[in-house]
Protein backbone atom coordinates (compact mmCIF):
# COMPACT_ATOMS: atom_id res chain seq x y z
CA UNK A 1 0.00 0.00 0.00
CA UNK A 2 2.82 2.28 0.64
CA UNK A 3 4.45 1.79 -2.69
CA UNK A 4 1.10 2.51 -4.13
CA UNK A 5 0.80 5.71 -2.40
CA UNK A 6 3.98 7.02 -3.26
CA UNK A 7 3.68 5.73 -6.97
CA UNK A 8 0.13 7.89 -6.98
CA UNK A 9 2.10 10.81 -5.14
CA UNK A 10 4.73 10.97 -8.01
CA UNK A 11 1.87 11.04 -10.62
CA UNK A 12 0.13 13.66 -9.32
CA UNK A 13 3.04 16.13 -9.04
CA UNK A 14 4.29 14.98 -13.04
CA UNK A 15 1.15 15.73 -14.01
CA UNK A 16 1.33 19.49 -11.70
CA UNK A 17 4.77 19.76 -13.19
CA UNK A 18 3.72 19.21 -16.88
CA UNK A 19 0.64 21.04 -16.49
CA UNK A 20 2.53 24.08 -14.94
CA UNK A 21 5.23 23.24 -18.12
CA UNK A 22 2.82 23.92 -20.63
CA UNK A 23 0.94 27.05 -19.35
CA UNK A 24 4.52 29.22 -18.94
CA UNK A 25 5.22 27.66 -23.05
CA UNK A 26 2.03 29.57 -24.00
CA UNK A 27 2.59 32.46 -21.82
CA UNK A 28 6.00 32.76 -23.07
CA UNK A 29 4.98 32.55 -26.69
CA UNK A 30 1.82 35.19 -25.54
CA UNK A 31 4.36 37.87 -24.70
CA UNK A 32 6.77 36.62 -27.58
CA UNK A 33 3.70 37.16 -30.05
CA UNK A 34 2.80 40.73 -28.61
CA UNK A 35 6.59 42.10 -28.59
CA UNK A 36 6.26 41.28 -32.25
CA UNK A 37 2.85 42.47 -32.69
CA UNK A 38 4.07 46.41 -30.84
CA UNK A 39 7.47 45.87 -33.13
CA UNK A 40 5.00 45.92 -36.08
CA UNK A 41 2.02 48.16 -35.36
CA UNK A 42 3.97 50.67 -32.84
CA UNK A 43 3.69 54.25 -33.18
CA UNK A 44 0.94 54.70 -35.10
CA UNK A 45 0.23 57.87 -33.23
CA UNK A 46 0.87 60.61 -36.05
CA UNK A 47 -1.64 63.60 -36.05
CA UNK A 48 -3.93 64.45 -39.21
CA UNK A 49 -7.46 62.95 -38.10
CA UNK A 50 -8.73 65.17 -35.99
CA UNK A 51 -12.72 64.64 -35.13
CA UNK A 52 -13.48 68.33 -36.37
CA UNK A 53 -12.90 70.59 -33.37
CA UNK A 54 -11.95 71.26 -29.87
CA UNK A 55 -14.62 71.95 -27.19
CA UNK A 56 -13.69 74.28 -24.20
CA UNK A 57 -13.40 72.12 -20.57
CA UNK A 58 -11.05 71.14 -18.21
CA UNK A 59 -10.54 67.44 -17.92
CA UNK A 60 -7.22 65.86 -18.29
CA UNK A 61 -5.14 65.57 -21.06
CA UNK A 62 -3.33 62.68 -22.73
CA UNK A 63 -0.50 62.96 -24.82
CA UNK A 64 2.03 60.20 -26.57
CA UNK A 65 5.36 60.26 -26.04
CA UNK A 66 8.37 58.49 -28.02
CA UNK A 67 10.74 56.11 -25.87
CA UNK A 68 9.06 56.88 -22.70
CA UNK A 69 9.57 60.35 -21.75
CA UNK A 70 7.60 63.32 -21.44
CA UNK A 71 9.81 66.31 -23.16
CA UNK A 72 10.32 69.11 -21.54
CA UNK A 73 8.11 71.76 -19.47
CA UNK A 74 9.10 74.15 -22.46
CA UNK A 75 7.57 71.82 -24.76
CA UNK A 76 4.02 71.99 -26.65
CA UNK A 77 3.98 69.26 -29.08
CA UNK A 78 4.81 66.32 -28.83
CA UNK A 79 7.42 64.34 -30.66
CA UNK A 80 6.10 62.36 -33.39
CA UNK A 81 6.65 60.35 -36.41
CA UNK A 82 4.71 60.46 -39.26
CA UNK A 83 3.70 59.38 -42.67
CA UNK A 84 6.84 60.76 -45.02
CA UNK A 85 7.18 58.86 -48.47
CA UNK A 86 5.10 59.56 -51.11
CA UNK A 87 5.74 55.64 -51.72
CA UNK A 88 5.43 54.11 -48.60
CA UNK A 89 4.46 54.11 -44.59
CA UNK A 90 7.85 54.48 -42.74
CA UNK A 91 8.39 52.08 -39.68
CA UNK A 92 6.61 53.36 -36.70
CA UNK A 93 7.61 53.22 -32.83
CA UNK A 94 5.75 53.19 -29.71
CA UNK A 95 4.07 56.06 -28.01
CA UNK A 96 3.31 55.81 -24.08
CA UNK A 97 0.70 57.12 -22.34
CA UNK A 98 1.48 60.35 -20.43
CA UNK A 99 -1.31 62.29 -18.12
CA UNK A 100 -1.92 66.15 -17.93
CA UNK A 101 -3.94 67.17 -15.30
CA UNK A 102 -6.72 70.54 -15.49
CA UNK A 103 -5.72 71.19 -19.31
CA UNK A 104 -7.86 72.68 -21.81
CA UNK A 105 -8.46 71.44 -25.53
CA UNK A 106 -6.64 74.78 -27.47
CA UNK A 107 -5.91 75.85 -31.38
CA UNK A 108 -2.75 76.54 -32.27
CA UNK A 109 -1.41 79.42 -33.92
CA UNK A 110 -2.48 79.61 -37.21
CA UNK A 111 0.89 78.97 -40.05
CA UNK A 112 0.31 78.83 -43.44
CA UNK A 113 2.66 76.33 -44.94
CA UNK A 114 2.35 74.77 -48.64
CA UNK A 115 5.51 73.38 -48.99
CA UNK A 116 4.67 70.14 -46.94
CA UNK A 117 5.89 66.51 -48.66
CA UNK A 118 2.76 64.74 -48.81
CA UNK A 119 2.24 60.97 -49.24
CA UNK A 120 -0.03 57.81 -50.85
CA UNK A 121 0.34 58.46 -53.88
CA UNK A 122 -0.33 54.94 -55.07
CA UNK A 123 0.23 52.92 -57.90
CA UNK A 124 -1.43 49.61 -59.65
CA UNK A 125 -3.86 48.07 -57.57
CA UNK A 126 -2.60 45.30 -56.16
CA UNK A 127 -0.38 47.56 -54.13
CA UNK A 128 -2.97 49.49 -53.15
CA UNK A 129 -5.38 46.68 -52.08
CA UNK A 130 -2.47 45.55 -49.72
CA UNK A 131 -1.36 48.41 -48.51
CA UNK A 132 -4.09 50.00 -47.78
CA UNK A 133 -5.50 46.34 -46.37
CA UNK A 134 -1.85 46.55 -43.61
CA UNK A 135 -2.81 50.38 -42.64
CA UNK A 136 -6.83 49.32 -41.58
CA UNK A 137 -4.98 46.31 -39.82
CA UNK A 138 -2.80 48.63 -38.00
CA UNK A 139 -4.79 51.81 -37.50
CA UNK A 140 -7.81 49.24 -36.04
CA UNK A 141 -5.25 47.80 -33.60
CA UNK A 142 -3.83 51.08 -32.46
CA UNK A 143 -7.28 52.91 -31.84
CA UNK A 144 -8.28 49.55 -30.07
CA UNK A 145 -4.11 49.92 -27.99
CA UNK A 146 -5.02 53.79 -27.27
CA UNK A 147 -8.53 53.29 -26.12
CA UNK A 148 -7.66 50.71 -23.59
CA UNK A 149 -4.40 52.72 -22.56
CA UNK A 150 -6.81 55.58 -21.87
CA UNK A 151 -9.26 53.49 -20.07
CA UNK A 152 -6.95 51.99 -17.81
CA UNK A 153 -5.63 55.89 -16.89
CA UNK A 154 -9.09 56.94 -16.08
CA UNK A 155 -9.80 53.60 -14.06
CA UNK A 156 -6.87 54.36 -11.93
CA UNK A 157 -7.46 58.22 -11.39
CA UNK A 158 -10.99 57.74 -10.62
CA UNK A 159 -12.93 60.94 -9.95
CA UNK A 160 -9.96 62.90 -11.08
CA UNK A 161 -10.98 62.41 -14.69
CA UNK A 162 -14.64 63.09 -14.44
CA UNK A 163 -14.71 67.26 -14.31
CA UNK A 164 -18.44 67.19 -15.89
CA UNK A 165 -19.58 64.86 -12.93
CA UNK A 166 -20.58 62.14 -15.88
CA UNK A 167 -22.22 59.40 -13.39
CA UNK A 168 -23.18 56.87 -16.48
CA UNK A 169 -25.38 53.50 -15.38
CA UNK A 170 -26.44 52.28 -18.62
CA UNK A 171 -24.82 48.69 -20.58
CA UNK A 172 -21.04 48.88 -21.75
CA UNK A 173 -21.23 46.19 -24.43
CA UNK A 174 -19.86 46.32 -28.37
CA UNK A 175 -20.59 47.36 -31.71
CA UNK A 176 -18.64 44.26 -32.99
CA UNK A 177 -21.78 42.10 -33.28
CA UNK A 178 -23.89 44.73 -34.67
CA UNK A 179 -25.16 45.80 -38.07
CA UNK A 180 -25.04 48.97 -39.57
CA UNK A 181 -28.79 48.91 -39.51
CA UNK A 182 -28.32 48.33 -36.15
CA UNK A 183 -26.06 50.66 -35.07
CA UNK A 184 -27.63 53.91 -37.04
CA UNK A 185 -30.88 53.08 -36.05
CA UNK A 186 -29.96 52.52 -32.57
CA UNK A 187 -28.53 56.08 -32.68
CA UNK A 188 -31.50 57.50 -33.87
CA UNK A 189 -33.53 55.78 -31.08
CA UNK A 190 -31.20 56.87 -28.02
CA UNK A 191 -30.57 59.92 -29.21
CA UNK A 192 -33.12 61.23 -31.75
CA UNK A 193 -33.02 65.01 -33.22
CA UNK A 194 -29.69 66.63 -32.26
CA UNK A 195 -31.77 69.46 -30.03
CA UNK A 196 -31.33 73.30 -29.58
CA UNK A 197 -32.07 75.36 -27.41
CA UNK A 198 -35.56 77.49 -27.78
CA UNK A 199 -36.68 80.52 -26.46
CA UNK A 200 -39.78 78.90 -24.69
CA UNK A 201 -36.96 77.01 -22.46
CA UNK A 202 -35.98 78.32 -18.72
CA UNK A 203 -33.89 80.34 -18.00
CA UNK A 204 -34.66 82.24 -20.87
CA UNK A 205 -37.98 82.91 -21.44
CA UNK A 206 -38.30 84.16 -17.70
CA UNK A 207 -35.37 86.71 -18.77
CA UNK A 208 -37.09 88.01 -21.72
CA UNK A 209 -35.03 86.71 -24.13
CA UNK A 210 -37.63 84.31 -26.11
CA UNK A 211 -37.36 86.74 -28.72
CA UNK A 212 -33.39 85.87 -29.30
CA UNK A 213 -33.78 82.55 -30.32
CA UNK A 214 -34.47 81.50 -33.62
CA UNK A 215 -38.16 80.14 -34.02
CA UNK A 216 -37.53 78.07 -37.41
CA UNK A 217 -35.48 74.49 -36.66
CA UNK A 218 -31.84 74.14 -37.89
CA UNK A 219 -33.31 72.36 -40.76
CA UNK A 220 -36.10 72.63 -42.99
CA UNK A 221 -35.04 70.75 -45.78
CA UNK A 222 -33.70 67.05 -46.75
CA UNK A 223 -30.18 66.78 -48.52
CA UNK A 224 -29.59 63.67 -50.52
CA UNK A 225 -25.62 63.90 -50.03
CA UNK A 226 -24.08 65.90 -47.16
CA UNK A 227 -20.48 66.03 -46.50
CA UNK A 228 -18.64 66.46 -42.70
CA UNK A 229 -14.99 68.30 -43.55
CA UNK A 230 -13.17 67.79 -40.42
CA UNK A 231 -9.94 69.57 -39.84
CA UNK A 232 -7.65 67.02 -40.10
CA UNK A 233 -4.21 67.70 -41.36
CA UNK A 234 -4.58 64.55 -43.51
CA UNK A 235 -6.88 67.07 -45.71
CA UNK A 236 -3.66 68.95 -46.87
CA UNK A 237 -2.46 68.20 -50.35
CA UNK A 238 -5.77 65.64 -50.85
CA UNK A 239 -6.90 67.12 -53.45
CA UNK A 240 -10.64 66.47 -52.40
CA UNK A 241 -12.28 69.81 -53.08
CA UNK A 242 -14.49 69.10 -56.03
CA UNK A 243 -15.83 65.93 -54.40
CA UNK A 244 -17.03 67.93 -51.37
CA UNK A 245 -18.35 70.63 -53.18
CA UNK A 246 -20.59 68.02 -55.31
CA UNK A 247 -22.57 67.37 -51.83
CA UNK A 248 -25.75 69.11 -51.65
CA UNK A 249 -24.82 69.99 -47.75
CA UNK A 250 -21.36 71.21 -46.40
CA UNK A 251 -20.87 71.08 -42.94
CA UNK A 252 -17.32 72.61 -41.49
CA UNK A 253 -15.78 73.67 -38.03
CA UNK A 254 -14.91 76.15 -35.81
CA UNK A 255 -12.41 78.64 -37.80
CA UNK A 256 -11.40 76.35 -40.43
CA UNK A 257 -10.73 78.50 -43.71
CA UNK A 258 -11.42 77.57 -47.15
CA UNK A 259 -9.90 80.46 -49.09
CA UNK A 260 -6.24 79.12 -50.02
CA UNK A 261 -7.39 75.77 -49.45
CA UNK A 262 -10.11 75.17 -52.14
CA UNK A 263 -8.70 72.06 -54.04
CA UNK A 264 -8.57 70.00 -50.64
CA UNK A 265 -11.66 71.17 -49.37
CA UNK A 266 -13.70 72.73 -51.20
CA UNK A 267 -15.33 76.64 -51.68
CA UNK A 268 -18.80 75.66 -50.43
CA UNK A 269 -20.39 76.00 -46.49
CA UNK A 270 -23.61 75.21 -45.25
CA UNK A 271 -23.27 74.82 -41.68
CA UNK A 272 -20.59 75.99 -39.26
CA UNK A 273 -20.52 74.56 -35.44
CA UNK A 274 -18.00 76.54 -33.29
CA UNK A 275 -17.37 75.63 -29.96
CA UNK A 276 -17.78 78.93 -27.15
CA UNK A 277 -14.02 79.46 -27.38
CA UNK A 278 -14.37 80.69 -30.83
CA UNK A 279 -17.27 83.02 -29.97
CA UNK A 280 -16.21 84.31 -26.84
CA UNK A 281 -12.35 84.83 -27.34
CA UNK A 282 -11.79 87.90 -29.37
CA UNK A 283 -8.85 86.12 -31.36
CA UNK A 284 -11.40 84.32 -33.72
CA UNK A 285 -13.17 87.63 -34.82
CA UNK A 286 -16.18 85.97 -34.08
CA UNK A 287 -18.26 89.00 -34.86
CA UNK A 288 -16.70 90.47 -37.97
CA UNK A 289 -14.80 87.46 -39.55
CA UNK A 290 -16.84 86.40 -43.05
CA UNK A 291 -16.31 82.90 -42.04
CA UNK A 292 -19.06 83.06 -39.97
CA UNK A 293 -21.84 84.98 -42.08
CA UNK A 294 -23.95 83.60 -44.59
CA UNK A 295 -23.69 80.35 -43.27
CA UNK A 296 -26.31 78.81 -40.65
CA UNK A 297 -24.28 78.37 -37.60
CA UNK A 298 -24.79 76.13 -33.88
CA UNK A 299 -22.36 76.77 -31.00
CA UNK A 300 -22.23 74.56 -28.28
CA UNK A 301 -20.33 74.93 -24.92
CA UNK A 302 -20.65 71.90 -22.25
CA UNK A 303 -22.51 71.52 -19.22
CA UNK A 304 -22.30 69.03 -16.52
CA UNK A 305 -23.65 66.10 -17.20
CA UNK A 306 -26.76 66.31 -15.32
CA UNK A 307 -26.98 70.12 -15.33
CA UNK A 308 -30.42 72.00 -15.91
CA UNK A 309 -29.92 74.47 -18.60
CA UNK A 310 -30.36 77.19 -15.60
CA UNK A 311 -27.23 75.79 -13.79
CA UNK A 312 -25.51 76.12 -17.50
CA UNK A 313 -26.77 79.39 -18.49
CA UNK A 314 -25.03 80.46 -14.44
CA UNK A 315 -22.01 78.73 -15.37
CA UNK A 316 -20.37 77.53 -18.96
CA UNK A 317 -17.25 76.61 -19.45
CA UNK A 318 -16.96 79.89 -21.57
CA UNK A 319 -19.01 83.19 -21.69
CA UNK A 320 -21.13 81.69 -24.64
CA UNK A 321 -24.33 83.94 -23.87
CA UNK A 322 -22.74 87.07 -23.85
CA UNK A 323 -21.05 86.93 -27.49
CA UNK A 324 -24.50 84.69 -28.66
CA UNK A 325 -27.43 87.53 -27.55
CA UNK A 326 -24.88 90.34 -28.81
CA UNK A 327 -24.57 88.38 -32.40
CA UNK A 328 -28.10 87.61 -32.48
CA UNK A 329 -29.07 91.72 -31.91
CA UNK A 330 -26.86 92.64 -34.63
CA UNK A 331 -27.59 89.76 -37.44
CA UNK A 332 -31.51 88.99 -36.20
CA UNK A 333 -31.91 87.42 -39.99
CA UNK A 334 -29.07 84.94 -39.61
CA UNK A 335 -29.81 81.18 -38.65
CA UNK A 336 -27.46 81.04 -35.42
CA UNK A 337 -28.31 78.14 -32.63
CA UNK A 338 -27.29 76.90 -29.23
CA UNK A 339 -26.59 73.54 -28.91
CA UNK A 340 -28.75 71.82 -25.98
CA UNK A 341 -25.81 70.31 -23.67
CA UNK A 342 -28.27 67.50 -22.85
CA UNK A 343 -27.82 66.64 -26.65
CA UNK A 344 -24.47 65.94 -26.26
CA UNK A 345 -24.35 64.07 -23.12
CA UNK A 346 -27.15 61.23 -24.87
CA UNK A 347 -24.78 61.24 -27.80
CA UNK A 348 -21.74 60.18 -25.24
CA UNK A 349 -24.23 57.95 -23.31
CA UNK A 350 -24.70 56.19 -26.98
CA UNK A 351 -21.02 55.78 -27.46
CA UNK A 352 -20.46 54.26 -24.07
CA UNK A 353 -23.34 51.69 -24.40
CA UNK A 354 -21.36 50.29 -27.28
CA UNK A 355 -17.71 50.72 -25.96
CA UNK A 356 -16.94 47.78 -23.57
CA UNK A 357 -14.25 50.12 -21.63
CA UNK A 358 -14.63 53.17 -19.84
CA UNK A 359 -13.82 55.89 -22.33
CA UNK A 360 -13.22 59.50 -21.60
CA UNK A 361 -15.91 61.49 -19.35
CA UNK A 362 -15.99 64.79 -21.69
CA UNK A 363 -18.16 65.40 -24.55
CA UNK A 364 -18.08 63.66 -28.17
CA UNK A 365 -16.16 65.21 -30.82
CA UNK A 366 -18.18 68.27 -33.46
CA UNK A 367 -17.08 65.88 -35.75
CA UNK A 368 -19.26 62.94 -34.22
CA UNK A 369 -21.94 65.47 -33.15
CA UNK A 370 -22.09 66.50 -36.87
CA UNK A 371 -22.71 63.45 -37.85
CA UNK A 372 -25.56 62.92 -34.89
CA UNK A 373 -26.92 66.26 -36.25
CA UNK A 374 -27.45 65.26 -40.15
CA UNK A 375 -28.75 62.20 -40.43
CA UNK A 376 -32.29 62.84 -39.79
CA UNK A 377 -31.74 65.31 -42.58
CA UNK A 378 -29.86 63.13 -45.12
CA UNK A 379 -29.93 60.11 -46.96
CA UNK A 380 -26.12 59.70 -46.41
CA UNK A 381 -23.59 61.29 -44.68
CA UNK A 382 -19.60 61.33 -45.87
CA UNK A 383 -17.36 62.36 -42.85
CA UNK A 384 -13.82 63.30 -44.54
CA UNK A 385 -10.76 62.42 -42.72
CA UNK A 386 -12.13 62.03 -39.52
CA UNK A 387 -11.05 58.56 -39.70
CA UNK A 388 -7.19 59.09 -40.77
CA UNK A 389 -6.61 57.57 -44.25
CA UNK A 390 -2.89 56.71 -46.05
CA UNK A 391 -2.47 60.74 -45.82
CA UNK A 392 -2.08 60.48 -42.40
CA UNK A 393 0.48 63.42 -41.89
CA UNK A 394 2.15 65.24 -38.44
CA UNK A 395 -0.39 68.16 -39.29
CA UNK A 396 -2.79 68.65 -36.51
CA UNK A 397 -5.06 71.03 -38.48
CA UNK A 398 -4.85 71.13 -42.79
CA UNK A 399 -4.12 74.89 -42.63
CA UNK A 400 -1.72 74.70 -39.95
CA UNK A 401 1.84 73.74 -39.93
CA UNK A 402 1.64 72.84 -36.07
CA UNK A 403 1.83 69.07 -35.15
CA UNK A 404 0.09 67.00 -32.57
CA UNK A 405 -0.25 63.42 -32.52
CA UNK A 406 -3.49 64.06 -29.92
CA UNK A 407 -5.55 65.34 -32.44
CA UNK A 408 -5.81 62.34 -34.47
CA UNK A 409 -6.45 59.70 -31.01
CA UNK A 410 -7.56 61.84 -28.48
CA UNK A 411 -6.67 64.89 -26.43
CA UNK A 412 -9.98 66.16 -24.77
CA UNK A 413 -12.72 63.80 -26.70
CA UNK A 414 -13.47 60.38 -26.39
CA UNK A 415 -11.59 59.93 -30.20
CA UNK A 416 -10.67 56.68 -30.08
CA UNK A 417 -13.84 55.23 -29.11
CA UNK A 418 -15.33 57.50 -31.91
CA UNK A 419 -13.46 56.23 -34.81
CA UNK A 420 -13.75 52.26 -34.03
CA UNK A 421 -17.45 53.29 -33.86
CA UNK A 422 -17.45 55.27 -36.94
CA UNK A 423 -15.66 52.94 -38.61
CA UNK A 424 -18.52 50.24 -37.53
CA UNK A 425 -21.26 52.52 -39.40
CA UNK A 426 -19.41 52.80 -42.36
CA UNK A 427 -21.16 51.30 -45.60
CA UNK A 428 -18.07 52.79 -48.12
CA UNK A 429 -15.25 50.11 -49.15
CA UNK A 430 -11.86 50.10 -47.88
CA UNK A 431 -10.72 51.86 -50.43
CA UNK A 432 -13.22 54.92 -50.08
CA UNK A 433 -12.10 55.29 -46.66
CA UNK A 434 -8.66 54.84 -46.58
CA UNK A 435 -7.15 55.78 -49.80
CA UNK A 436 -9.90 58.33 -50.70
CA UNK A 437 -10.39 59.40 -47.44
CA UNK A 438 -13.84 59.27 -46.23
CA UNK A 439 -16.58 57.18 -44.52
CA UNK A 440 -20.25 56.86 -45.24
CA UNK A 441 -22.50 56.74 -43.04
CA UNK A 442 -26.69 55.87 -44.19
CA UNK A 443 -29.34 58.32 -43.21
CA UNK A 444 -32.86 57.32 -41.32
CA UNK A 445 -34.56 57.50 -43.85
CA UNK A 446 -32.26 55.53 -45.85
CA UNK A 447 -32.46 52.61 -43.77
CA UNK A 448 -36.13 53.39 -42.65
CA UNK A 449 -35.13 53.35 -38.46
Amino acid sequence: MRALAVSVWIFINLVLVGMCGYIYLLWSQYWHYVERQHERMAGLISSGGGGGGAGGGSGSQIFYYRNNDPPSSSTTDPDVTAVSSRNHVKAYTWFKVVQHRNSRPRFPKTRVGKNETQCSEWSGNDKVSSRIIAYKSQLVVHLRRVLLEESSVFKANGEGNNPYNVRYAGPRSSYADKSVHDLVCSLRKKVGIIRTVSGLDEPFKGRGLRELFPRAPIFTAKYNTCAIVTNAGSLFGSGLGSFIDMHDMILRFNHAPTIGYEADVGTKTTLRIVNSQVVSKSSFNFMTSPLYQNVILLAWDPSNYSSTLEQWYQQPDFDLFTPYFEHRKLHPEQAFYLLDPHSQWMLWDYIQSLTPVRIRKNPPSSGFLGLALLLPHCLHVDLLEYVPSVRLTKRCHYWDVAEDSSCTFGVWHPLAAEKLLALALNVASDQSVFSDGYIRVPGYDTLQC
